[in-house]
Parts: C-alpha cells; structure tokens; sequence
C-alpha cells in the first residue's frame, strides 16, 4: 500500500473516529457521567494529540461495521449488483458483460496491476462514503444529545440544533450512497475501456480525405 492509500485510509477512519468521540463525549455530558472542561484543551501538548489521533483512528475503525448498518437503513444492500445491472443495461446493446457482483474485488485487483493510480481513484470513491457514512452516524448521535439538553433545559435552541444535526446527517449518508455508487461503476467502465481499441475507432480526418481524393 503506497503513501497516497495511505492517506484515504486513515482520512476515513480518522474524521469519523474524531467526530464519534465528540459524540460519545457529549452524550456522556448530557447525562451527568463526565465534566469537560473546554478551555483545558487549548493548553494540550503534542504527545496527548498524537494519543487522541490514535484513539480517533481505533474508534473510527471499530464503528466502521456499525456505520455500515447505519446506511443501509436508507439503502438495502446489494449496492455492486445494483450498480452492475444498471451497468449491463447501458451497454446491452453494444457488449456481452458476463462478469457478476462478486467478481468487482477481482476487477479491482486487475485495474490495480495495470494502472495503480486508476485503482487509487476508485479506492477513494470507497474511502469518501466510508467517512461520510460514519460522519453521518455521528451527526446522528449528536442529535439524540440535543433532544437531551432540550428536555434537560427546555432551550428551544437545542431543538433546532437537533434538527441541523438531522438534516446534516441525512444529507451525508445520501451522498455516501453516491459515492459507494461511484466506486463500483469506476471499476466497471474501466474494464470496459481496457477492451476499448480506440485505434479502430478513432482515426485522423486527414488521412481519411486524402485516401478519397487519391481514389
């Protein structure tokens, strides 16, 4: 794995680890469990970031599974086969595409032996609606905290923070459908253009003029 599959994999883990944390605080907040004093975090030093880094990450990889669940809620599973039947029906007409759901990891495998940085791209398509899945679950959790401080204090204010935190965390799960959507239709029109012979398709203007005037 190089440096830049690196990156959107920790950027995936990190982010939603980070905001889990801040939900898990404020929740506990809310309820009385725990005291946090805010300003206390101006004064933290470089090792207690790192240690809070390396939480994030460990946090953000244990709900991964979770925030999966999460977005199935609002779409069933099967996303590949959806994806690819969509993908056999745009190109029916023209290519026979025997290949089957299951094969995407295989075809992945393929693009990656052959152009590396195209695998990447799709790999962060994947990375994108991991993060924004999990960020949604998050946004999600922060809303039941708003309801909390709201029947805690009867700040209106509360409520409509919640609502923010609804909407926000709606609209990111959608899009992490779009971008799972994203990853698999990558993958497949990649293949497809490997079997592409643009020598065959597009040829020079000129050379197609010249060889009538020379007949």
């Amino acid at each position: 794995m190089n440096f830049r599959l690196g990156v959107y994999d920790l950027f995936s883990r990190i982010v939603p680890g980070g905001v889990y944390l801040i939900a898990f605080g404020e929740f506990a907040r809310v309820l009385g469990w725990i005291k946090i004093d805010i300003s206390s975090l101006n004064d933290i030093g470089v090792l207690p970031s790192l240690l809070l880094l390396l939480i994030a990450y460990l946090v953000g990889t244990a709900m991964e599974r979770v925030g999966a669940a999460w977005r199935h809620i609002f779409r069933k599973r099967g996303t590949s086969a959806r994806v690819l039947e969509s993908f056999k029906q745009k190109h029916t007409d023209r290519w026979i595409i025997d290949f089957e759901e299951d094969d995407w990891a295989v075809l992945r495998a393929y693009v990656y032996i052959h152009n590396p940085s195209v695998a990447e791209e799709a790999d962060r398509f994947n990375a994108l609606s991991i993060m924004l899945r999990n960020v949604s679950f998050g946004l999600a959790i922060l809303m039941v905290d708003e309801v909390i401080q709201f029947i805690n204090t009867n700040n209106w204010l509360f409520l409509v923070l919640s609502g923010v935190f609804l909407f926000l965390s709606y609209q990111l799960v959608i899009r992490a459908n779009i971008q799972s959507n994203w990853f698999y239709s990558y993958i497949y029109e990649t293949i497809l253009a490997y079997r592409l012979n643009l020598e065959e398709r597009i040829k020079p203007a000129k050379a197609t003029v010249k060889s009538k005037i020379a007949k």
